[in-house]
């Protein structure tokens, strides 16, 4: 009769422990809104707020927004094609027709759903912003705005 001798071999990995934001202490609970900020009870998150809000979350949460409407935004615009040239016309002429542009007229005109009309256009918006924005700068510094529009 021969045995068979099994030698079992358990690795223990130590996760970093999370500490509290606001004592130091060994923390389990998250800040569900940024998911940064650790916590070692829902009081010390409660009293680590306003602090909190102030400093990391409003920005990681807005960038957190941020990426995910342009990822949608760019999604709208392969989805229905929105980048074509022909598609690309359309659109600026639509926008700048001087009519009323609503989410409901974009989306009876490009077959979107009026919310993706809505995140289309906010995005849209924050383009020609960025583009007005930077020309003013570049007007007050002394560049020759009609040639940078020309270049584009």
């Amino acid at each position: 009769m021969s045995s068979t001798n099994t030698t079992t071999t358990t690795t223990t990995t130590t996760k970093p422990t999370a500490t509290c934001a606001l004592c130091g202490a060994p923390a389990t609970k998250r800040c569900s809104r940024c998911k940064l900020a650790w916590y070692c009870s829902p009081e010390h998150q409660k009293q680590d707020w306003k602090r909190h809000k102030r400093t990391a979350c409003d920005d990681a949460f807005q960038a957190d927004q941020h990426t995910l409407h342009k990822r949608e935004f760019d999604r709208i615009r392969l989805h229905y094609q929105l980048d074509s040239e022909s598609k690309s016309s359309e659109i600026a002429e639509f926008i700048t027709s001087g009519e009323s542009v609503t989410p409901q007229g974009f989306s009876d005109k490009f077959g979107t759903t009026v919310e993706e009309a809505v995140v289309f256009l906010e995005w849209i918006n924050v383009g020609v912003k960025f583009k007005e924005e930077t020309l003013d700068a570049a007007k007050k510094a002394g560049f020759d705005t009609k040639q940078l529009n020309q270049n584009r």
